[in-house]
């Protein structure tokens, strides 16, 4: 890797906004529903671009149509994007030409391609309470799923009983495999019915309780500029936002930004 030059982060947002136009020109094309998510949706809003220290792109899709958009590009129809799944549960559409070494997982596993996130939305049960319950089972398979595949060596923590506490745990769902409770994380995930259901959230990763939408509101979709394109998101995106990040439309002090995902490059026969 010393003699291969690692993209800026401008370089890294061009690269990802290319998957993007592809990713929503192939939806368009099919009629498959998605949304920008999370931080791409905010950094729509707030800058009708990335967030400008962002260095990752999300979107959601109604399961019917994620697993739809997984059968369609099964044979990729593009030259230099193909859709993968690594450790976690949900697909990720990369540049082949690209590799990404992901900053806190281990070894095994931190070798991917330069990607955008694509995540299901799943129906959710009725009352608050049994949703609830459907979070706290989420999260337990997500804490099992994270050990299993993140280096505690690199998560820096100056408490020395949570230091020993993750690498214990980590050594043993590492042991346990990583399948096994991505498997289960989408098992429970897809308990509820998308098409049945009057509440829906991306359960699976991220957000979860504080993604819930109604499925009415969710699906009257709206056009958002972002740089030169326009892109679709949830129409009750402003709630969403909220939800999220409360005061939205102000810029966090520096102390509060996430550290990048990774190292990023060419591979050496570009």
């Amino acid at each position: 890797m010393d003699d291969v030059k690692a993209f800026t982060l401008n370089e890294l947002q061009d690269v990802l906004y290319d998957i993007l136009k592809e990713f929503a020109t192939f939806c368009d094309k099919n009629n498959l529903r998605y949304y920008l998510f999370g931080g791409t949706l905010l950094g729509a809003v707030r800058h009708n671009d990335f967030i400008p220290w962002d260095d990752d792109i999300d979107v959601s899709m109604p399961r019917p149509d994620y697993e739809r958009f997984i059968e369609l590009t099964r044979i990729s129809p593009w030259e230099h994007y193909e859709v993968r799944q690594y450790t976690q549960p949900f697909i990720k559409m990369v540049d082949n030409r690209t590799v990404m070494k992901e900053r806190l997982m281990r070894e095994k596993y931190n070798t991917q391609c330069v990607f955008i996130d694509i995540f299901p939305i799943d129906g959710l049960p009725e009352s608050a309470s049994e949703q609830q319950k459907h979070f706290r089972k989420l999260r337990r398979y997500k804490r099992c799923l994270e050990h299993s595949i993140i280096d505690s060596r690199k998560v820096p923590d100056k408490n020395m009983i949570k230091r020993v506490y993750r690498k214990i745990a980590t050594t043993f769902f590492y042991i346990l495999g990583h399948k096994r409770f991505r498997d289960a994380l989408s098992r429970q995930a897809r308990r509820y019915s998308y098409d049945l259901s009057e509440y829906v959230s991306v359960g699976i990763w991220g957000w979860a309780q504080k993604d819930v939408s109604k499925k009415s509101e969710l699906e009257n979709r709206v056009a958002i500029p972002f740089r030169d394109s326009v892109f679709w998101c949830q129409g009750d995106y402003a709630q969403s936002l909220k939800l999220k990040y409360k005061n939205y439309m102000e810029i966090p002090p520096e102390s509060q930004r996430p550290p990048f995902h990774g190292l990023c490059y060419w591979k050496k026969e570009m």
